[in-house]
């Protein structure tokens, strides 16, 4: 029993620190999305929402407009061609949807994992040697499920979504103002640039 106990509190030091090594990844995740129970929405989600509001507009057709197409038409006598999506509307609006979609599940896969890592380590680490087996056994369903591998590939999904974000915001400018657009894709491209030079 006590060579259990000696083994159970060794290998508590080494599963303290990779629940702790990845819970700090996890909860810094979680600060830039700032998920709540309450929200259910974060930082980025609300930027990203607000600017789906705006484009999803592009593509149906505005109440008004037909309103005074109808108008026009009766009055002139002619009928006035259907209202037709643009396909600069359509990729905008898919872009920043996969945005949000990318955004939600690291969302959800964060708050798994983070459940995940509370229940890696136990209250007390106890001293039987069944307590070894269910530790053996936690760390080779861990390994099995490459646990690490997924807790620190969640940040490439945020970082997919903000790339995704970026690319529907230039050409959503570049649609209004090439000057802006132009500008846009500038500063698009140097934080990339930062990106690589950074993760090299």
């Amino acid at each position: 029993s006590i060579i259990w106990s000696l083994y159970l509190k060794e290998t508590e030091k080494e599963d303290k620190e990779l629940a702790n090594s990845l819970q700090v990844g996890i909860d810094e995740l979680l600060i830039f999305l700032q998920l709540t129970l309450i929200s259910q929405a974060g930082l980025f989600g609300g930027i990203l929402t607000a600017f789906l509001i705006e484009s999803r507009r592009d593509l149906q057709v505005d109440p008004l407009q037909e309103i005074l197409q109808t108008l026009q038409d009766q009055f002139a006598a002619t009928t006035s061609p259907s209202f037709k999506v643009s396909k600069y509307s359509l990729i905008v609006n898919c872009l920043w949807f996969g945005s949000l979609g990318l955004t939600l599940f690291s969302a959800l896969c964060a708050v798994l994992a983070r459940e995940w890592l509370a229940k890696y380590i136990p209250v007390s680490p106890g001293s039987r040697s069944s307590d070894a087996c269910q530790r053996l056994l936690r760390v080779k369903r861990a390994q099995l499920w490459r646990l690490e591998s997924v807790v620190t590939g969640i940040p490439l999904l945020i970082q997919l979504a903000l790339f995704l974000f970026s690319a529907g915001l230039v050409l959503f400018t570049w649609n209004n103002s090439v000057a802006l657009g132009v500008l846009m894709l500038f500063l698009t491209g140097c934080g990339i640039a930062l990106y690589i030079l950074g993760t090299l």
